[in-house]
């Protein structure tokens, strides 16, 4: 177990001994900050500081699970000792410790954004027809964003008398339905500890005799609750160190607020600030076009990466006549690069400011037979038969969650519809109970029919079997045997009639159940409840798919913390990047200035930048302009160009060439 501090350079090695006392490491785009708080974690335990008072927390179980392994790898057994974790595992792992006092049972659910979404639909069906146009996904957008930390309230001050009490209504309805099914929401992972800090001094006082060295990963990105959150727990020892970058902080849309990293020696008194500026990234030319665009940031932390590997080639940048000209171009060049020099498809990516700018790319990489991945697409946990699946696990874990009843109550049908759910619902309001436990009595209503009465009876049974069940036998056993007993085919031959489409949704359902036994492989103390609320933290690593040889194509905003050797940054135009929208708030230039940043920094050797002279929209040509953000890049740093025949003189002998390359992949 030691640090490699003779392999950092002067400013990593002074970030991983610089040990007590508050301290900001302003790191750059690629400059090594994970090898840099991993050889600090190692240098600690190295003088005698014991592992399980060492907190490191970031923001994805992505990077999590890279800076676990990575100190696994450094100081072998002692990692077990220390806590890497999210904000949000760390909230939850504070709330299943307290959580009487959080006013919960210790089974309670994790509701994830497609079940806050079913209890924000069904609070607006409850209120009358006329808040039909509102969409849930944007109501519950801004519940979120008008929630108060410190109690249940929401901040309407900003909304108009009819907004308002819509939202008022809606909130209090959604709060009475999760509170009813002993669920909480992700926000509450971070709210819920936060007040159990400030109502219940004894509670923040143990976590901070526990955590006696904080550090805190992507420090740009915290929100105002984990600001507060990391602020108490680090106010006894003081011993905090923020590791992050304010020029890459691109999420103020989601409650990411970058004054926290630009007043951090305000907030914590005599801090150190170190600088890590040496990137192992990209060539020169690229960081040079970098530095000089967000230099015209005024409100920011003065820091100029630079690199030893050489400058590099030039910027290419390439106007097209149209959208479909640029996804023309773009593939073109993926296609020829490939060819000269012999690269996976997994080392190019197309980088976008929104999602709906995709599709010209798709058809092009489609026609051309060129393996490809939209990353930010629909996620594992988000298909249908993972959702029915997890409902009956989830319903199996906590008998109180109304929601997930109510999801697979009739899935695959059994001939219990809407008039007998309605009919349960009211049995469940007499008995004052949960939907689940009104199933054992619903045969004191007599105006249930005898077939369903049947049907509601068998349901009850086989989930009370299963349950059963999990007190002697391994989850993953019970969960194949009860989703064997559901037939759950069923419900897929009803929807398909490709036996392929139904045998690949199968296998999604195998592949789920694999989980669970890995999960309980893993886990010492296993349970159903801990593999639910497990995957509810979990995150669809969408960076597998590229690195099995496929062309990425993802938003800025998902392409953050990665980095591929050939980027092309299309749609590089004003209104666009910078977004009209953004651009009507005080700070929206800024952020989308970082953007752009973060955007050029993911680059290794080559960059290209695309913009449209037009694009259609709504069926009309609209004219477009260069992004201002490209004048900003320094001229001598730019190499305009006119496309593949640039390379190839002959336009013949390039569609030639591109279709032989395209039928290899036509399989």
């Amino acid at each position: 177990m030691k640090s490699l501090l003779h392999k950092l350079n002067p400013q990593q090695r002074k970030a991983a001994i610089t040990v007590d006392g508050p301290l900001l490491v302003l790191s750059g785009a690629g400059t090594g900050k994970t090898t840099t708080v991993v050889n600090r974690i190692a240098y600690m335990i190295g003088q005698g500081i014991n592992p399980e008072h060492i907190l490191a927390v970031t923001f994805t179980n992505k990077a999590a699970r890279e800076m676990n392994e990575r100190v696994k790898k450094m100081i072998g057994k002692h990692a077990q000792k220390m806590q890497v974790s999210t904000f949000h595992s760390l909230g939850l792992r504070i709330l299943r410790e307290n959580y009487e006092r959080a006013g919960y049972n210790k089974y309670f659910t994790i509701y994830d954004t497609a079940d806050q979404l079913a209890v924000i639909r069904k609070a607006l069906r409850s209120i009358s027809a006329a808040w039909k146009k509102y969409k849930p996904d944007d109501v519950l957008y801004t519940l979120q964003r008008l929630r108060k930390p410190h109690d249940e309230s929401i901040d309407l001050k900003y909304e108009n008398e009819f907004d308002g009490e819509l939202y008022s209504t809606v909130w209090k309805k959604y709060r009475e339905t999760l509170k009813n099914n002993n669920a909480v929401d992700y926000e509450d992972l971070l709210v819920l500890p936060l007040r159990l800090f400030k109502k219940y001094p004894d509670i923040l006082k143990s976590y901070q005799n526990i955590f006696k060295y904080i550090i805190v990963d992507e420090y740009q990105d915290t929100n105002a609750v984990q600001f507060e959150f990391i602020k108490l727990l680090a106010n006894k020892y003081k011993n905090i160190c923020a590791v992050g970058d304010d020029d890459q902080s691109i999420y103020g849309w989601r409650g990411a607020e970058v004054k926290n990293i630009l007043d951090f020696d305000k907030h914590f008194k005599n801090a150190a600030v170190i600088r890590l500026e040496e990137n192992y990234r990209s060539t020169g030319n690229i960081l040079k076009a970098a530095n000089a665009v967000i230099s015209a940031n005024k409100n920011r932390k003065p820091k100029k990466l630079w690199t030893r590997m050489g400058d590099g080639n030039r910027i290419q940048l390439f106007a097209a006549i149209d959208e479909m000209a640029e996804a023309e171009f773009v593939v073109s060049e993926i296609i020829i690069h490939q060819i000269e020099n012999k690269m996976s498809f997994g080392s190019y990516a197309i980088l976008l400011r929104m999602n709906t700018q995709a599709r010209p790319f798709e058809d092009v990489l489609r026609a051309r037979n060129i393996p490809y991945v939209v990353v930010g697409g629909m996620k594992f946990y988000d298909r249908k038969e993972i959702r029915d699946f997890l409902s009956y696990l989830k319903s199996l874990a906590n008998p109180d969650d109304d929601e997930a009843l109510l999801r697979i109550i009739n899935v695959p049908k059994r001939g219990i519809g809407n008039s007998t759910v309605k009919l349960l619902g009211e049995h469940a309001a007499i008995k004052n109970c949960g939907l689940f436990q009104a199933i054992s009595t619903i045969h004191e209503n007599s105006t249930v029919k005898p077939n369903t009465l049947a049907e509601l009876n068998n349901f009850y049974n086989m989930m009370t079997d299963a349950k059963e069940k999990l007190k002697r036998e391994p989850i993953a056993m019970v969960a194949r045997n009860l989703w064997a007993e559901v037939n759950y085919i069923k419900e897929l031959e009803s929807s398909f009639n490709d036996p392929k489409k139904i045998a690949g949704r199968m296998e999604n359902i195998d592949a789920m159940i694999d989980s669970i036994q890995y999960y309980e492989n893993r886990e010492k103390k296993s349970s159903l409840n801990g593999f639910l609320q497990q995957v509810s933290l979990n995150e669809e690593d969408d960076d597998e798919e590229f690195k099995k040889g496929k062309v990425a194509i993802m938003t800025v905003h998902s392409a953050k913390g990665l980095e591929f050797r050939n980027v092309f940054f299309a749609g590089v135009e004003q209104g666009i990047i910078p977004h009209n929208k953004s651009l009507a708030t005080a700070s929206g230039e800024d952020e989308e200035r970082r953007l752009f940043y973060v955007a050029v920094t993911r680059a290794k050797s080559n960059l290209t930048l695309c913009y449209c002279k037009s694009r259609t929209k709504f069926g009309q040509k609209i004219e477009k302009i260069p992004s201002m953000f490209i004048d900003e890049i320094p001229e001598n740093l730019l190499a305009e160009t006119d496309g593949i025949d640039t390379k190839i003189a002959d336009d013949d002998v390039a569609d030639d060439l591109l279709n032989q390359f395209s039928a290899m992949f036509a399989e």
